[in-house]
């Protein structure tokens, strides 16, 4: 029987086994377990058989035989050695790794034999032999059909699907060709099964196991022979569960059915498991039928690792760069926006989609004075300067005040790239500061005045002690109670200024009317007037909302002058009250023999005290609100200071200008005023 005889239709049943056996009994034994399914050739020269059974008594006397047939013929022959003696092995076997010549010893068979291992083992070769005298017989036919390679005539069958539609490509194995362009199928079996780093096997349909390569055997710390003739999925590498046996029988059962099976699994080492990328492909005659079965795995655990690395490392990033108290922006080195976090969006009245690939600086954070300030300090950032910035920022409802950074990303080269923009709201920092330099520049005031204003009244009132008890004059003592009173008045004043400085808290609506009539009565007018044209209520803290009204009155009435009867009558007019029983309050003390009249009206907004004296010349009305500032000879000038601080604490502006009879009027803006 030749080779050529054999190539096309033989299988592994009806194929030629050559027995180089010298022990009677060992040969009579082979022969009678495998004459009743192989072709036997006893002795003699070899031949050419698809697999020849050697004693290792006389290998080196068929080695060189077998070694030249090997090189001489393409397609794989296996060789089984008989060893007598498992104890001893001075069979010189070529390591394909190491040597150019063919691997000659296929597998090693120990006697006394062990039938089934023996019927396995050239079973599963002499599948390996008929797959590769068919991938030769493809590419060796002289028409164009034989001469397509397996996965072209693959391509060429009807896909068959499974129920999630992936279609399936089964496809008999590769081929390649040596120097001469001949097809080489033995060395392509070898690089299939011991010359890879992937687990590869050969399993029947039924999912027997009928070869393994050294890298799948390795893997486990397995023998061929612990594998070979057992279904696989209860091979040792299916040991991590019992439901993973059972998937990978399901594999098998849809792999014999025809569909091409890929699985991530978790499959059992030496040691530990690994994760594999794990398949079977179904291998087809010319018929379409399933004949074989390859399962193939790489391991990916390193892979793995490193994917969940990257997911660990993108949450960590998402974690950053999500931060809800920190407006972040990625850029492109030329300051493009790529990508923008949750907080900055939510600070401004856009689309994310709408503002990715703009220029950072033409973006709705940045007010039109601020936009070439940006571009400098993207440009600097691009260069590989950190670059630090505060400037204010554009939101939904108003500006706010952010402090930032724009940095370089950089490669391993050391190249710009990306961009990282990151700001923070301090705002409120800010704002905290302005109220701590106010209240330095409050405490500044006081000590001037505790410097000078009391200072003052106190060498006064030393001054005529001095005197007084050198003399003996009871006289001085009058201007020394007159000293006192006025640090009195000072320290009082001072005390309130300090409170009126506090945040209001206590808003309530207020009956403006009945606040203002309570306030009158409590100040010392003397034969001043008051007229009030105002109703309904505001919101206010009450109790500084009096202190301010009492204020304002003092002053008037202390400031005031002579006028003629007709000013009171004037400033109804002007406040809209034109009934001349309108109400008014008498007081009985004369200032000077003066009278004056204090008109409190309403403005839109707000409301307005008014008065008919002297006036505030234009050139001074700024400074009224000064600490210390007084036209008075004995007054403390924080009066009107008071005033302010109290609407400042409201948040109500408040302006001095004149009113319609020359008088000062103080109007105050920003009130919420309810009917």
């Amino acid at each position: 029987m030749t080779e050529a005889g054999h190539d096309g239709e033989a299988g592994a049943d009806d194929s030629t086994v050559q027995l180089l056996l010298a022990a009677d009994d060992r040969r009579t034994m082979v022969q009678a377990l495998l004459s009743d399914r192989y072709e036997l050739v006893i002795g003699g020269p070899v031949a050419d058989a698809d697999l020849f059974v050697v004693d290792s008594d006389r290998f080196s006397e068929y080695a060189p035989s077998l070694r030249e047939r090997t090189a001489d013929r393409p397609a794989f022959t296996p060789v089984v050695l008989l060893r007598r003696d498992s104890r001893t092995d001075d069979i010189a076997v070529a390591d394909p790794s190491e040597s150019d010549e063919p691997q000659l010893v296929n597998a090693v068979v120990d006697a006394p034999l062990d039938p089934d291992r023996l019927r396995r083992r050239v079973h599963s070769l002499l599948v390996r032999r008929h797959q590769s005298r068919t991938l030769l017989a493809d590419t060796t036919t002289g028409d164009e059909r034989s001469r397509q390679n397996p996965l072209e005539r693959a391509a060429e069958r009807p896909a068959r699907t499974d129920s999630d539609d992936t279609v399936d490509t089964a496809v008999d194995l590769p081929i390649d060709r040596d120097g001469t362009g001949r097809p080489v199928a033995d060395d392509r079996y070898e690089a299939i099964f011991n010359r890879t780093s992937q687990l590869t096997g050969l399993l029947e349909p039924d999912g027997t196991i009928l070869e393994a390569n050294d890298t799948a055997l390795a893997f486990a710390g397995l023998d061929r022979d612990d594998v070979v003739g057992r279904p696989f999925w209860e091979a040792d590498w299916f040991d991590r569960s019992a439901s993973l046996r059972e998937q990978t029988k399901r594999d098998v059962e849809r792999a014999a059915d025809g569909e091409f099976v890929r699985r991530t699994i978790e499959m059992q080492g030496t040691d530990d498991t690994a994760i594999i990328d794990f398949s079977i492909r179904p291998i087809r005659d010319d018929s379409g039928d399933v004949t074989l079965l390859v399962p193939e795995g790489r391991e990916i655990t390193s892979l793995k690792e490193r994917e969940r690395d990257l997911r660990r490392y993108q949450r960590r990033f998402e974690a950053v760069f999500e931060d809800p108290k920190t407006l972040v922006g990625l850029l492109e080195p030329d300051g493009t926006l790529v990508q923008a976090n949750e907080t900055a969006m939510a600070a401004i009245d856009a689309d994310l989609e709408s503002i990715v690939g703009e220029p950072f600086w033409d973006t709705p954070w940045w007010p039109d004075d601020a936009r070439a300030d940006v571009r400098e300090w993207t440009d600097r950032a691009a260069a590989g300067e950190y670059v630090d910035y505060e400037r204010d920022h554009v939101g939904t409802d108003d500006t706010f005040t952010v402090t930032g950074t724009i940095r370089p990303v950089t490669n391993a080269a050391g190249e710009v790239v990306s961009l990282i923009a990151s700001a923070h709201d301090i705002t409120e920092r800010k704002e905290r500061e302005r109220e701590l330099e106010r209240t330095n520049e409050q405490l500044e005031r006081f000590a001037s005045i505790v410097s000078h204003d009391l200072r003052n009244p106190l060498n006064v009132l030393a001054g005529w002690l001095e005197q007084a008890e050198a003399t003996g004059d009871p006289k001085p003592f009058e201007y020394c109670h007159e000293a006192v009173d006025r640090m009195d008045r000072l320290i009082d004043d001072l005390l309130t200024l300090a409170r009126q400085g506090e945040q209001v808290d206590a808003i309530d609506a207020v009956d403006l009317e009945r606040v203002v009539s309570d306030c009158w009565q409590t100040v010392e007018t003397g034969s001043a007037t008051l007229r009030t044209d105002v109703s309904g209520s505001i919101h206010a803290d009450e109790t500084r909302l009096r202190q301010l009204l009492e204020n304002l009155f003092r002053n008037a009435v202390e400031h005031g002058s002579t006028s003629p009867a007709s000013h009171a009558q004037q400033d109804a007019v002007e406040h809209g009250t034109t009934n001349p029983d309108s109400q008014a309050h008498q007081g009985d003390v004369e200032y000077g023999g003066s009278t004056v009249t204090v008109s409190v009206g309403p403005l839109e907004d707000g409301f307005y005290v008014a008065d008919d004296g002297a006036g505030i010349p234009a050139d001074q009305r700024e400074r009224v609100f000064e600490n210390g500032y007084s036209t008075a000879s004995d007054g403390t000038g924080f009066g009107l200071s008071i005033v302010a601080t109290i609407a400042e604490a409201h948040g109500w502006d408040v302006r001095v200008t004149e009113s319609t009879s020359g008088g000062a009027r103080f109007e105050f803006t920003g009130v919420t005023v309810t009917d």
